[in-house]
């Protein structure tokens, strides 16, 4: 009988601290139109402009083969007889390749919603499509942002600032500029889900908590915290446990799918976690048992420290001060905390695309806190004076004086320009990705006359031929059955075509690059079917003709620095002990610092 006493104490106390109070909708003032017009103009411009800068990088041979062209290559497949397959991998440094004939999307990710992607095809079968349309639902998540802060801070311009931070994040805007990838998404659609999820609206909660899966398997660890969540704070038992119930179940479905299509039986990415553990349970074990080692390599080091100042700078970290929001992005934080890829704890990339919800809320929410507490001192002060027969002979409490709307307005307004200037501050800071005109050492992408005459060699490509090129070339004949990442399938593809003066990824240096053409161009193979400013365009069976020439243009041509190594060099960046550069780049960057120096 104690027991049950004590736990009923327990839980009225827990229900009266910690549990949300039931949604209070907001009048639509003159206010809240005017708001909403302001949000909606701020993604408008989001999308003109992302729009423009996308298919600038496309247009000028700024995208890659890792992975626009795989995306673009699996979707046109799945038109022409084989669903959602690619042969484009990276043969050097990773470990999604399983054969020249090829492996289905399915070998390494679960994404199912590439099949409603693939349904754009039928109109308009272009890689563009996909960055349009990437960028069109990625801004579609700050009408969201806009209403979930309003409601919980009760002031229209709060939404505003608050959509204004998801559109400016730049963990975000790095995801949207870095190609097309499915998981993008999320960031809109966990979004809408916690919107919903904190008006109580399940049925929508449920919409969206299967579109956000559907882009990626890890998120069903997310999708079923945010059902726990629910249980906890919200007190919806029913509707949060069949949250967790149905990611459970996704993740079963897509733990099955991926186990049926990849040829060794799991993920080909998942060696990227063998340091820590063979297993999820594995790595469970792993944690438990040794989290000082944990602490120590993957929190404290200096480069995985890095990564969560660069998530959590841009929100002056705050969402530090909500942390019971801040851990549902602990699934998908571990994940790229433990992994052997330097490139998913970069705090670049699309990693990070469904932990920016997570930040907004949790900075929402921080906010919410940060007003409460300010309240409470003024009512504490308030009390304190009245107590001492101060304020009785002004008539009027300090409480009545400071506790009015202006001064509530005025703490938002200080607190929201904080927000703004955190948010600018580093979009144009140490992140070299900036996709802001206004950050040091922006870069519009153009195109130049030699990118240009890619096409004349491309044109030269029969349709159905499979061929190994560059990372740079691929996106822009990636619809055929096969094609692969230079130097993937040298002795099998029908044409090898290489630019000499492009970026050199998969390579670890400049040297090893020459090398594999030069091996390729000595083997007699292939014959030189065209060349011409640094392409050179190879055919298997040919007569090996015009190799010295090739030779020559190969030993007087240096790979010119990719679009990031000449931002890095126009800031005149120092790179750092421990920098999170890989080895590729760093051998651009000092390549195009020497280039520089001999030029001046």
């Amino acid at each position: 009988m104690g027991c049950h006493i004590w736990c009923h104490r327990l839980a009225t106390r827990w229900k009266r601290y910690f549990c949300y109070a039931p949604y209070r909708p907001l009048p639509h003032t003159r206010a809240f139109g005017v708001a909403l017009g302001l949000v909606t103009i701020a993604v408008l411009s989001f999308c003109c402009y992302f729009c423009m800068l996308t298919i600038a990088k496309h247009d000028a041979f700024l995208t890659n083969a890792q992975d626009l062209g795989i995306m673009d290559q699996a979707l046109w497949n799945t038109w022409h007889g084989s669903v959602l397959h690619q042969t484009i991998c990276n043969s050097l440094t990773d470990t999604n390749c399983a054969g020249l004939k090829g492996i289905s999307r399915f070998s390494i990710h679960f994404e199912p919603i590439l099949f409603p992607f693939a349904l754009i095809y039928l109109i308009w079968p272009n890689p563009k499509a996909l960055l349009v349309i990437q960028v069109l639902v990625v801004a579609c998540g700050a009408f969201p942002a806009f209403w979930l802060a309003r409601l919980r801070l009760r002031q229209e311009f709060a939404g505003l600032i608050f959509a204004l931070l998801y559109l400016l994040y730049p963990s975000l805007q790095y995801a949207v500029n870095f190609d097309f990838h499915a998981v993008t998404l999320t960031s809109a659609f966990v979004m809408f889900l916690l919107y919903f999820l904190y008006r109580g609206q399940m049925g929508w909660v449920f919409v969206f908590a299967l579109l956000s899966m559907a882009c990626k398997e890890e998120i069903a660890g997310m999708i079923a915290g945010i059902g726990l969540w629910s249980v906890l704070f919200q007190q919806r038992r029913r509707s949060g446990l069949a949250l967790v119930m149905l990611a459970l179940a996704w993740t079963g479905l897509g733990l099955s799918v991926i186990h049926f299509f990849s040829p060794i039986g799991h993920s080909l990415l998942a060696s990227r976690f063998e340091q820590v553990g063979s297993s999820p349970a594995d790595i469970a074990l792993t944690l438990l048992l040794h989290p000082l080692s944990f602490v120590q390599n993957y929190l404290l080091e200096p480069a995985h420290a890095l990564y969560l100042r660069k998530l959590l700078v841009p929100a002056g970290y705050l969402p530090l001060f909500a942390p019971w929001i801040l851990l549902l992005a602990s699934p998908t934080l571990l994940l790229n905390l433990l992994s052997s890829d330097a490139n998913m704890y970069s705090g670049q990339f699309q990693y990070n695309a469904e932990i920016i919800p997570i930040l907004i809320f949790s900075t929402i929410e921080a906010a919410v806190l940060l007003v409460r507490l300010f309240r409470w001192t003024l009512v504490q002060l308030q009390w304190w004076i009245e107590r001492q027969r101060l304020a009785v002979r002004s008539g009027l409490s300090l409480y009545t004086k400071l506790h009015g709307r202006s001064i509530q307005t005025g703490l938002h307004v200080l607190l929201f320009c904080s927000l703004l200037f955190c948010v600018l501050r580093a979009d144009t800071g140490y992140n070299v990705y900036s996709a802001m005109p206004f950050a040091a050492g922006f870069l519009w992408p153009h195109s130049s006359a030699h990118t240009q005459m890619a096409y004349q060699f491309i044109e030269q490509i029969p349709p159905s031929a499979s061929v190994s090129t560059q990372t740079a070339l691929a996106p822009h004949m990636s619809q055929r059955p096969a094609i692969y990442l230079f130097p993937y399938a040298i002795d099998d593809a029908d044409y090898i075509l290489l630019d000499v003066k492009g970026y050199s990824y998969p390579f670890s240096s400049t040297a090893a690059y020459k090398i594999a053409v030069r091996d390729v161009l000595q083997n007699g193979n292939y014959g030189v079917q065209d060349q011409q400013d640094g392409y050179i365009l190879l055919k298997q069976g040919l007569t090996p003709t015009n190799i010295g020439q090739a030779l020559q243009v190969l030993n007087t041509s240096s790979p010119k620095a990719s679009h990031r190594s000449k931002v890095l060099a126009s800031k005149q960046l120092v790179l750092p002990h421990g920098a999170l550069f890989s080895k590729e780049e760093e051998g651009h960057v000092l390549a195009y610092l020497d280039e520089k120096k001999a030029r001046a």
